[in-house]
C-alpha cells in the first residue's frame, strides 16, 4: 500500500468516527421519543378492534339505529302540543246570506253580505292526538329493531376483514423484519470477507479480480439491505394503518412471536366450521326485514284510527286589547277519525310482489356465496396441509444452507476454496432463504384465509 492511499485511508476513518459523533445524540434523542410497541399477533388484532376507524364509525352506526329506535318508540305515545296564534284581519272577510234569515220582510233570494269576524282573532290552547289504530308506526318500530340486528352482523363482518387484514400485514412484517436481520447478517460476514480479502491482495496472495468481484458482492449485499429496510419500513406503516394508527407516527415495533412460533401455533390449531356464520345470520335478518315490510304493506289496506282532543280559548275584538277577558271565548272538542284507504292500495300488490322477488334473489345470491365460501375455505385448507409439509422441508434446507455458507466462508479464509465456489454456496443460501421465508408467509396466510372464511 502507498503512502497516498495510507493517508486516505486514516482521514476516512477519522471522517466516519467525527460523523458518528455527530449522529450519535440525533439517534440518541430519536430513540428516546420512539414509542415501542411490543407486539403479538393477538395484541394487533386487539388493538385493530380498539383503534381501527372503520370498526369504531360501525359502533357509531349502531347508536344511530339505537337512536332510531327511540324515535319509532317515542312516535307510538300520544302528541301533546301547545299552540297559540294572533291575527289581525286587514280586510275582513264577508259573506252573502239570505236577507230573510234576519229581517222576516225581506223578499225570498235577497242576499245580505255579513262579516263574521273582527279586526282582531287569536286563539291559544292545548292539542293531543292519540294514534289508537296505525298499523305502519308499529311496523316502523319492528323494521328499527332489525335493521340494528343487520347493523351489528355487518359489523362483525367488518372486525372479521379487519382482524384478516391485521394478520396479513402482521405478518408480512414479521417477514420483513427477518428478511431485514438476515440482510443485515449477509452485508456484515460479506464486509468481513471482503476486509480479510483486502489483507490478502495487500500482501500478494489474491488476485485483483477476485478482489473486485468480492467488492461487488459486498455492494449487492449492501443493495439488498437497503431494498429489505424499505419493504420493513413499508409493511411496518401498513401494520400501522391496519391497527389505527397513524402511519407516520415513530412507533417501533418488537415482535413477540417469530415464524416458527406461528407456525406452530396453527399447526396445532385444527379449524373445525364455525357454527354460526355471519352472512346466515345476515341472510335470516334481511329475510326478517322483507317479511315485515311485506306485513307492513298488507296491513296498509286496514283503516286507521285516531283520537284528537283541542281545549283552549278564542279572542275576537276589533280592537287590540287582548287582556279583555271578556272577549275571551272557550272552545273544546273531542273527534274521533277514521281514515279507510281506497285508492292508496291499488299500487300495493306490485310492491308486496317486489318484496317477494327480492326475498328469492337474496336466497339465491347467499347460495351461491355460501357455495363459493365453501370452495374457497375447502381451497385454503387444502392448500394449508401441502404448506405445512413444504415448510418443514424448506425450513431443514435453509439450515442446511446457512450451515454451508458458514462453513465455505471459514474455508474461503484459510484459502481452501475458490470464490467462485463461495458464490454459489452463497448463491444457494439466498435461494433456500427466500424459499424458507415465502413458504412460511403462505402457509400461515393460508391458514388466515380459512379462518377468515370459516366465520363469515
Amino acid at each position: 500500500m502507498t503512502k497516498k492511499s495510507a493517508y486516505y485511508k486514516k482521514m476516512k476513518n477519522r471522517m466516519v468516527i467525527i460523523v458518528g459523533f455527530l449522529l450519535l445524540p440525533i439517534l440518541s434523542f430519536a430513540q428516546q421519543n420512539m414509542l415501542k410497541l411490543n407486539l403479538s399477533l393477538a395484541q394487533a388484532r386487539a388493538l385493530a378492534v380498539e383503534k381501527n376507524p372503520k370498526i369504531a364509525a360501525g359502533e357509531l352506526d349502531a347508536k344511530i339505529n339505537k337512536e332510531i329506535i327511540a324515535e319509532a318508540r317515542l312516535k307510538r305515545i300520544p302528541q301533546v302540543y301547545a299552540d297559540a296564534n294572533l291575527q289581525n284581519n286587514l280586510i275582513i272577510p264577508v259573506t252573502p246570506v239570505p236577507a230573510n234569515a234576519f229581517n222576516p220582510n225581506a223578499p225570498d233570494g235577497l242576499l245580505m253580505p255579513l262579516k263574521f269576524t273582527t279586526r282582531w282573532t287569536s286563539n291559544t290552547g292545548l292539542n293531543a292526538n292519540i294514534d289508537l289504530f296505525n298499523s305502519p308506526k308499529k311496523q316502523n318500530l319492528k323494521e328499527a329493531l332489525i335493521k340494528e340486528k343487520i347493523t351489528k352482523l355487518q359489523n362483525e363482518n367488518e372486525a372479521n376483514l379487519t382482524s384478516f387484514e391485521v394478520g396479513n400485514a402482521y405478518l408480512a412484517t414479521l417477514i420483513a423484519a427477518e428478511q431485514l436481520r438476515l440482510a443485515a447478517l449477509d452485508t456484515l460476514t460479506k464486509s468481513k470477507i471482503l476486509k480479510i480479502s483486502q489483507q490478502q491482495f495487500d500482501e500478494g496472495r489474491l488476485l485483483l479480480t477476485t478482489l473486485n468481484q468480492l467488492k461487488a458482492d459486498r455492494n449487492n449485499t449492501l443493495n439488498n439491505f437497503d431494498e429489505a429496510t424499505k419493504i420493513y419500513i413499508d409493511s411496518k406503516a401498513k401494520l400501522l394503518y391496519t391497527m389505527g394508527f397513524p402511519p407516520e407516527d415513530n412507533i417501533d415495533i418488537e415482535f413477540s412471536d417469530n415464524l416458527e412460533s406461528l407456525f406452530k401455533s396453527y399447526q396445532i390449531k385444527a379449524e373445525t366450521e364455525s357454527a354460526t356464520s355471519i352472512s346466515l345470520n345476515q341472510l335470516k335478518q334481511n329475510e326478517t326485514l322483507l317479511n315485515t315490510q311485506i306485513t307492513s304493506t298488507v296491513k296498509g289496506y286496514l283503516p286507521t284510527l285516531t283520537l284528537k282532543a283541542y281545549y283552549g280559548a278564542n279572542y275576537f275584538d276589533n280592537n287590540f286589547d287582548i287582556l279583555k277577558s271578556s272577549n275571551w271565548n272557550g272552545n273544546s272538542f273531542v273527534n274521533l277519525g277514521l281514515k279507510l284507504p281506497i285508492t292508496e292500495g291499488l299500487d300495493r300488490q306490485k310492491k308486496i310482489k317486489q318484496l317477494q322477488l327480492q326475498k328469492q334473489a337474496n336466497l339465491l345470491r347467499y347460495q351461491d356465496e355460501r357455495n363459493k365460501n365453501k370452495l374457497d375455505y375447502l381451497a385454503a385448507l387444502r392448500e394449508a396441509a401441502v404448506l405445512e409439509k413444504n415448510y418443514l422441508r424448506v425450513q431443514e434446507n435453509f439450515r442446511l444452507a446457512e450451515k454451508n455458507l458458514d462453513l465455505a466462508e471459514q474455508q474461503f479464509r484459510n484459502g481452501r476454496i475458490l470464490i467462485t465456489e463461495l458464490q454459489q454456496i452463497a448463491y444457494n443460501y439466498q435461494k433456500e432463504k427466500n424459499n424458507y421465508l415465502n413458504m412460511a408467509y403462505n402457509y400461515i396466510l393460508a391458514k388466515l384465509t380459512a379462518e377468515k372464511i370459516n366465520k363469515y
